[in-house]
């Protein structure tokens, strides 16, 4: 099985990672300040430059969000969460800020933290689409499979049908795990449907009657 990233983080700049709720008016974006961020300078600038506002407007909740997006994305992962919960202490409404710690959390490995935070970010709004698949691919590290399929599909069904592979990976391998021969057969051929090249894909499916000990033994 293909290894699964948790870590799916949003930043307070839409306009930079194409991802987080663009109708959310918290949200900043100043386009001048996102092609400098992305094109110009180095996450450790870019952590420069977060501190000097920080300095200035300790309480920007958006920008310390970003701080701890960059810590992330460095692997920083306690620095990371630090920010996060400086951030909620302030605004602790900030779905954003709880998935974010969730991915840290889930990338550090501490799933058990992540879920917790997922399911806030799930109460405070439960639209947040990104939210469901997060907590799915953390069931899923859990091998708790059947949960992992039920936010799977809430999320597919929140996206309007649709999904990437990388959430027909796991989707497939949970039905597949729980001998559900007929649904992991439709996802290993939603996989094949956006790269009809996929070597995984395709051999799980050449395998489908074989027993998962002897594919996993070979």
């Amino acid at each position: 099985m293909k290894k699964l990233l948790l870590l799916g983080l949003i930043v307070s700049l839409p306009l930079v990672y194409g991802c987080g709720p663009k109708e959310d008016e918290d949200f900043f974006s100043d386009e001048d300040f996102v092609t400098q961020s992305v094109e110009e300078i180095t996450p450790q600038e870019r952590i420069d430059q977060y501190r000097e506002i920080l300095e200035i407007d300790p309480d920007d909740y958006q920008i310390r969000n970003n701080l701890g997006v960059v810590y992330a994305q460095l692997k920083l992962l306690d620095e990371a969460i630090a920010e996060f919960k400086k951030v909620l202490e302030k605004r602790p409404d900030y779905t954003t800020a709880w998935l974010n710690m969730g991915s840290a959390y889930g990338d550090k490995g501490d799933i058990d933290e992540a879920i917790k935070c997922y399911e806030k970010a799930i109460e405070l709004r439960p639209d947040y689409a990104k939210v469901y698949q997060n907590l799915a691919v953390a069931y899923y590290e859990k091998e708790e499979f059947q949960k992992a399929i039920d936010f799977f599909n809430k999320f597919i069904e929140m996206n309007g049908g649709k999904a990437e592979q990388s959430t027909y990976y796991p989707l497939a391998d949970a039905y597949r795990k729980l001998n559900d021969k007929e649904n992991a057969v439709k996802y290993y051929n939603k996989i094949l449907e956006l790269n009809p090249n996929d070597e995984w894909a395709r051999s799980q499916l050449e395998n489908i009657d074989q027993p998962l000990t002897d594919q996993q033994n070979n």
